[in-house]
């Protein structure tokens, strides 16, 4: 189903000029190097595309499919230094390659022995006068060769000075190139058979492309489908003929796919996990590229959220609305709201998880459906993580990098975390466990509730445990939850004991007790609610003490329990984190809310 959906999407973007998209039989190819040449092949420059590595990137080309195979295999007017010049290793080492450099050189001679165009003369002559055993005092090699790591790496490709055509640009080594891909494709003797995807009777593809640009592979590639093991082949058959996919259906799956890995809105990290995403409608008239954005759009993009929400008096920005923005949140989006009229029910969508393992690319997961059925999926998600603070909307990347320590010096989540998300997500099944235990595990060691934290809490308890009573985004003062209780009643303690001491102490009681009251409130809350009595007689007015004695109120007995189970201790984190964006909630916010409650106090005079 994967390689099949790919090939139909290959087949969109080949109707689409825009796409860039690589024909039958070519490939999209990066080059780093420019190979300046006279028409006589003398080596005039060399010119780099990459003069800061983290800014820069290299160009691309859509050229011939190469000729690389294991081992030593050169390909034409297209291939790193070490074919091209035979030079190898750092500057300053002065190492050569003569076995690869004669590859090569035999190579080009062959191809363009018979050849007249003086792109083709101008490189064979070059590999003709070219001395490797001299090639290290060369003006050019040493001016482009770099200072640290290996002097060349990626791909150098041909042109002459003062021209913006490249050799491979050239008709007559395009042609030469292709014929001898087919009679190397002939030569190698074609397995034909039912290809699985198409069901045409076609050559079979007995290696699959290598794809660049998954999180974690290899440098130089890693399959899809691939067989490199004796046991993983069947019917006496070697390597890739086993998955009987024909050389039309893989080329164009893997170009399809790398076009995806090397999109900037089709391709997104979420946790270790490489995903990438795509549309698909039979009807010319839908614009898959806006289906596509909205997506990449609604899954937050390749960063986490950069926040900061502990100190709640400098961040949290929760105004009187805060509910009524939230419900309609969702609604802004153009074309993500399920029956408007612009949204074809025609589109399919699919996504696809992608993760490293060894040489190979393993398949997370993969979701097939249509726009709007991924939409709802969506937006149940949102729904459930939606939650005050100073972003809109929790993106998955946060949810899951809210389990790391803000201490730890690697950052990098569980990697089991994104595939488990974002399955729960794609299904509608419940959450993962080990995501709600380690955020609370987090929480609890650093006494920090991050806005992503209690989104991830709160997103648990409404789909995992069906919670009977409504779990609101924002503070819900006429919960009787016992747990949640709790945590605004820490919240309401911590607070006084700020007001009382000035905003002077170093640490409070949520750096000392947070874990305690959590997991065992009978331990520190009759203690603290008597300590808050001294405080009190500090500060002016009564507000906070009208709050605490409600929340003591709601605690059935005044009892406050020995232990609290996993997901007791999650509702006590809302507590707390709602009560505290309550209480800090800024000047602005409150005038609003005052001025609100006087209109409506009018409305009903």
């Amino acid at each position: 189903m994967i390689i099949n959906a790919l090939c139909n999407y290959y087949d969109i973007l080949a109707e689409d000029e825009k796409s860039g998209i690589s024909p039958y039989g070519y490939q999209k190819t990066d080059f780093y190097y420019d190979i300046i040449l006279t028409e006589n092949g003398e080596l005039s420059s060399i010119y780099c595309h990459i003069s800061d590595k983290k800014k820069d990137k290299p160009k691309t080309a859509i050229i011939p499919k190469d000729m690389k195979k294991p081992g030593i295999a050169a390909s034409p007017v297209c291939d790193n230094m070490t074919y091209i010049f035979g030079v190898d290793g750092k500057k300053g080492d002065n190492k050569t390659d003569m076995r690869k450099f004669n590859a090569a050189k035999e190579l080009h001679l062959r191809l363009f022995s018979d050849a007249v165009s003086k792109e083709a003369v101008a490189v064979k002559r070059f590999f003709e006068k070219w001395n490797v055993d001299t090639a290290w005092e060369n003006e050019a090699i040493l001016t482009a060769a770099s200072e640290t790591g290996n002097a060349f790496s990626g791909n150098a490709v041909f042109k002459f000075s003062l021209e913006k055509k490249y050799f491979h640009d050239c008709e007559e080594i395009k042609n030469i190139w292709l014929e001898e891909n087919k009679a190397r494709a002939a030569d190698e003797g074609a397995y034909i058979a039912q290809c699985a995807v198409t069901g045409e009777i076609a050559p079979i593809a007995r290696l699959h492309t290598q794809l660049s640009g998954v999180k974690g592979a290899l440098a130089t590639g890693a399959s899809l489908v691939c067989f490199k093991k004796d046991a993983d082949q069947s019917y006496n058959l070697s390597q890739s003929y086993n998955s009987r996919v024909s050389e039309t259906a893989e080329f164009k799956y893997t170009t399809a796919l790398q076009h995806l890995l090397k999109s900037k809105t089709n391709k997104l990290y979420i946790g270790d996990d490489t995903v990438v995403f795509w549309a698909y409608s039979k009807n010319k008239k839908d614009n898959l590229y806006e289906y596509e954005n909205e997506i990449f759009e609604w899954l937050g993009g390749n960063a986490a959220e950069k926040e900061d929400v502990e100190n709640f008096e400098a961040t949290t920005t929760v105004d009187a609305g805060a509910e009524e923005s939230i419900k309609t949140n969702l609604e802004q989006s153009i074309k993500g709201i399920p029956g408007h009229p612009d949204v074809s029910p025609e589109v399919k969508f699919y996504v696809l998880g992608l993760a490293p393992n060894a040489g190979r690319i393993s398949v997370r997961y993969f979701y097939s459906g249509t726009f709007l059925d991924f939409y709802n999926k969506v937006e149940r998600y949102e729904k459930e993580t939606e939650i005050c603070g100073m972003n809109s909307r929790t993106k998955i990347g946060s949810i899951i990098h809210s389990t790391v320590s803000s201490k730890s010096r690697d950052k990098k989540p569980n990697p089991l975390l994104g595939g488990a998300l974002m399955r729960a997500l794609l299904s509608g099944n419940d959450y993962p466990r080990l995501l709600f235990n380690q955020v609370i595990l987090r929480i609890k060691a650093e006494a920090n509730i991050t806005q992503s934290r209690a989104a991830a809490v709160k997103a648990y308890l409404i789909r995992n445990k069906n919670e009977k009573e409504e779990i609101l985004p924002v503070l819900n003062e006429e919960s009787k939850n016992p747990a949640y209780v709790l945590g605004r009643m820490f919240a309401i303690l911590e607070k006084i004991q700020k007001d009382a001491s000035g905003g002077k102490l170093n640490s409070t009681i949520k750096d000392k007790y947070f874990a305690t009251a959590c997991s065992n409130p009978v331990l520190v809350f009759p203690t603290l609610i008597r300590l808050a009595q001294h405080h009190l007689s500090k500060i002016d007015g009564n507000y906070l003490n009208i709050k605490l004695q409600e929340c003591i109120i709601l605690v059935e007995g005044e009892y406050f329990p020995k232990i609290q189970n996993m997901e007791a201790q999650g509702s006590f984190i809302l507590g707390y984190y709602h009560q505290n964006a309550k209480l800090y909630e800024t000047k602005e916010n409150k005038v609003k809310e005052d001025e609100k409650k006087d209109k409506q106090f009018s409305l009903n005079f």
